[in-house]
């Protein structure tokens, strides 16, 4: 039994969880975000300089409803891809590999989502709209740089909104 139970962990381990988005099901291997996460989580969070804005509340995202959930994700990871990572630059080698290889993980996530969207399960309500249009708001108000800063220090949120999509 103790057996199974190490193989079948190691096995969740590898293929990813499965998040359920709506009526989308799709892998996406958290742990490994987390992980890459943390080599620069305390850089990004102590070079903020703007702490009193959040781009990613947590209330925010936990409110929207489980079908628009699928595009909310879909949006902010493009978003993250086109307008954060792209704009964030580093002296530190580290640094810049680990958010290559965060952009490049979302790029797989949107890949997965797009067969949702194309399968029309994904679905675009105006909640979900909304939020992502405040979210680039709120990103748009500060300069390229700062809003990269902030926006990679925050995907704690991110990480734990896309956590509680999954099923054990």
């Amino acid at each position: 039994m103790f057996v199974c139970t190490m193989l079948c962990g190691l096995w969740d381990t590898a293929q990813g969880r499965r998040l359920h988005l709506g009526s989308c099901e799709v892998n996406i291997h958290t742990h490994e975000l987390r992980h890459h996460f943390q080599h620069i989580r305390q850089s990004m969070i102590s070079g903020d300089d703007h702490k009193g804005i959040r781009l990613l509340r947590k209330d925010m995202m936990h409110s929207l409803q489980a079908t628009e959930s699928c595009c909310f994700l879909r949006q902010l990871l493009h978003f993250y891809m086109d307008k954060v990572f792209i704009n964030y630059t580093s002296s530190h080698s580290l640094h810049r590999r680990t958010t290559s290889v965060l952009a490049n993980s979302f790029l797989s996530i949107t890949k997965d989502l797009r067969v949702c969207h194309a399968n029309a399960q994904c679905e675009c309500g105006e909640d979900a709209k909304l939020k992502l249009t405040g979210i680039q708001t709120t990103y748009d108000k500060l300069d390229q740089a700062s809003g990269a800063v902030k926006a990679i220090g925050e995907l704690d949120s991110l990480l734990e909104w896309i956590e509680s999509f999954q099923h054990h």
